[in-house]
């Protein structure tokens, strides 16, 4: 019986043009505005993981990726922060 449930979040923020007919992948180049947003997408992840009864958050670490996809900079610092706005969901790194 499975009693425990974890999510990877490589960190994506939203992206409008995706798809067959949006723009390539090389196409996508986000500002530094846009690609902070990932940080509140996390954030409300890890709490609604939290009331949902989840045991573990993992992230994943990339840089410089102006794509708009895994662009958590640096998993440990954004764990801090997550352990601080939850109680006992576990962060860590998905590799």
């Amino acid at each position: 019986m499975i009693t425990r449930f974890s999510s990877l979040s490589p960190g994506f923020v939203d992206m409008e043009d995706i798809g067959f007919e949006g723009a390539s992948v090389n196409g996508r180049l986000y500002s530094n505005e846009k690609l902070v947003t990932v940080f509140d997408h996390v954030a409300s992840m890890a709490q609604v993981m939290e009331r949902a009864g989840f045991d573990a958050l993992l992230l994943a670490e990339h840089h410089f990726q102006r794509e708009g996809y895994e662009c958590i900079p640096n998993v440990p610092m954004l764990a801090v922060h997550l352990a601080h706005m939850t109680e006992r969901i576990k962060i860590a790194c998905g590799f």
